[in-house]
């Protein structure tokens, strides 16, 4: 049986082309339900503190039960990306419905707009496994420490220490891991631990991957 996935929000990139060509191409096909924001679009370039970079502001009329929303995408050299979608009315979105917009904007917007302008759309997924996030060998730690650990204690076992310890020294040694948040949301929605264990781990997992780190600066 397939391991459970989580839901993660989704990233868009636009790249392969000159970001002026990018920036034509998108303003070229906004139309309703979405629009250019032009004075947010002016007021964010101001406030970013001179950045050389380009701003885009785009707005999405409220659909469904998802509130009208503003999606921004910087420019970083030749290549835009959306760093965020705010609500205008509530306090988030979530993942489910930013990923909804997220993905409205490429197929309304996006798509058409790079096989006119001949860039490309890269859109990551919208759920990972452990394996997206950890190589074989740590992935396999962690999976072993949660499989055999006591959830109502969580590392303070002895032998469920020494195996939270191998995982730790796992991770440690490669740069593909995840933080410590998506650590939590691993062993709550797969794995079924308590939230406030899950949490104890987190932030034990983030301050020994630091000291590591920091051990090894020093040596």
């Amino acid at each position: 049986m397939a391991e459970k996935s989580i839901e993660v929000f989704q990233e868009l990139f636009l790249r392969g082309a000159p970001a002026a060509s990018i920036r034509k191409s998108i303003l070229s096909l906004v139309y309703g339900p979405w629009r250019h924001e032009v004075e947010r679009e002016e007021d964010l370039r101001h406030n970013a503190g001179g950045e050389d970079d380009d701003v885009i502001v785009l707005a999405r009329d409220a659909f469904d039960d998802i509130d009208e929303s503003g999606l921004v995408l910087w420019q970083k050299k030749d290549s835009y990306w959306v760093s965020n979608i705010v609500p205008r009315n509530v306090g988030e979105l979530g993942i489910t419905k930013y990923n909804l917009i997220l993905r409205d904007f490429a197929a309304r917007i996006a798509k058409p707009a790079a096989q006119a302008g001949g860039f490309a759309v890269e859109l990551t997924l919208s759920d990972k496994t452990l394996d997206d996030w950890l190589a074989s060998e740590p992935a396999d730690e962690l999976r072993r420490f949660s499989k055999l650990a006591n959830k109502s204690t969580g590392a303070s076992h002895p032998m469920d220490r020494e195996r939270w310890f191998n995982f730790l020294i796992s991770a440690h040694k490669t740069a593909k891991r995840p933080d410590p948040e998506q650590l939590a949301r691993w062993l709550v929605e797969v794995d079924g631990w308590p939230g406030e264990r899950a949490r104890e781990l987190a932030i034990d997992y983030e301050f020994a991957l630091g000291l590591l780190e920091r051990y090894d600066q020093s040596c």
